[in-house]
């Protein structure tokens, strides 16, 4: 007997319009995706379940870009070209290279091509990254965590401060937070001063409210800290008060060579941009486009330059979270995966996700309590030549924020603020 109805005994969903899925497929390409991963992104972004065949077709119909069908060999030039010009410091290797190609350009080129393309580009690069060091490394143990979002590492970057650039009294400060189990960089933001104990309270409470509450936060200890654990201890005894304090701590202090996971992100963040960011600073000093005598320099540097870095540091956690982490055999927390992976798929890897939302009454009712407000403690410029700034930034067009052109814009923008 025929089969009229055309069920044919398997429900996969309903399937999203062309243009939806065209666009999801090539969002998983450019992450660098494996095809198993974007199966499961389909499942879970949009309810439709298929498997490897329809995937490669699909992949196949909508043009999808894959390394196996790789562009020209003079586009690729081109392409590596450009990146490798955009990093003075020649740290980012092949797999950072081919990531940046993936997410800025589209483009998907094998490794191979991207080493063999680097090396006629740049031949003393490889040399710069040699990782070799005349050094007894400390002896480590193995990192265990219950879940994602169970335990976060906070802490301070300090390296583009005044001491750093030696520039007069202008400085960017960062403080960043990692997740344990994931390796997952959650929020890392450009602050006039880390180690103003108010500005690091509001930025736990922003976090907190774009992610949720979470079980632990573990610090170095630094006099930074005080309203970050003041207001964490108050969340945790409010909205969670069945988890004991005894058995899962609200707030623990290491010295700074045991907080691991934070301190090795300033070490990654210096690596992918960090040396690029200070060199490029520092040719304001060298080349005479900033003078530390004019106040009117000090103003714009600070209006201008810690929005650049907040792009590049935004830059530099989508490349972490959607890059995939080197397989490790011995290592008891998830490997071989993108830490965002890890995050949205916690049960794969036997652990559970935490943060939970948090009423934002409590998180307004903290902010209250914070000694500065928040406007106050992020504020790098007054409000008069702020908006003095935004005028003339637009009267010069409101150029693209690019690391490599922040001089050229403060040259362009200068004149007309003196």
């Amino acid at each position: 007997m025929g089969n009229h109805s055309g069920a044919n005994g398997h429900y996969n969903g309903t399937r999203p319009p062309d243009d939806v899925l065209k666009a999801a497929l090539h969002d998983y390409a450019e992450k660098s995706l494996s095809l198993s991963q974007r199966l499961d992104y389909l499942l879970k972004d949009y309810e439709y379940k298929i498997g490897l065949t329809t995937l490669k077709a699909l992949n196949r119909k909508f043009n999808v870009p894959t390394v196996k069908k790789p562009p020209p060999e003079h586009i690729c030039a081109t392409v590596i070209s450009e990146v490798v010009s955009n990093n003075a410091s020649s740290r980012n290797g092949p797999n950072t290279v081919q990531n940046q190609v993936s997410r800025h350009h589209k483009l998907k080129i094998p490794r191979d091509t991207v080493r063999r393309l680097m090396a006629d580009i740049d031949p003393d690069g490889a040399e710069v990254r040699f990782p070799g060091r005349n050094r007894q490394p400390k002896q480590r143990g193995h990192l265990t965590d219950t879940g994602v979002y169970y335990e976060l590492h906070f802490d301070g970057h300090e390296k583009f401060n005044f001491k750093g650039l030696r520039m007069g009294p202008v400085g960017i400060d960062i403080y960043g937070s990692r997740c344990h189990s994931s390796s997952r960089m959650v929020k890392f933001l450009t602050v006039p001063n880390a180690r103003c104990s108010s500005t690091v309270g509001h930025y736990y409470l922003d976090l907190v409210e774009d992610n949720g509450l979470f079980i632990q936060a573990t610090v170095d200890g630094g006099s930074e800290t005080g309203e970050l654990y003041a207001a964490h201890l108050a969340l945790r005894q409010e909205c969670m008060p069945d988890v004991s304090l005894h058995d899962h701590p609200a707030f623990v202090a290491l010295p700074s060579t045991d907080n691991i996971p934070i301190e090795s992100s300033w070490h990654l963040f210096t690596e992918y941009v960090g040396l690029d960011i200070k060199q490029i600073l520092l040719l304001g000093k060298t080349l005479n486009y900033y003078n530390a005598a004019y106040p009117v320099h000090i103003q714009l540097f600070n209006w201008l330059w810690p929005k650049i870095l907040q792009l590049c540091l935004d830059d530099f956690v989508d490349y972490w979270n959607n890059h995939r982490i080197r397989s490790q055999r011995g290592k008891r927390l998830p490997s071989g995966v993108s830490p965002n992976y890890i995050c949205d798929f916690p049960e794969r890897f036997g652990l559970v996700k935490f943060g939970e939302r948090v009423p934002q009454e409590h998180i307004d009712a903290l902010r209250q309590k914070i000694p500065r407000s928040r406007d106050e403690c992020y504020r790098w410029v007054s409000d008069e030549f702020n908006t003095q700034a935004f005028g003339v930034y637009e009267q010069i067009g409101s150029p693209k924020l690019k690391l490599v052109d922040g001089w050229t814009i403060f040259c362009e923008m200068l004149p007309l603020l003196q």
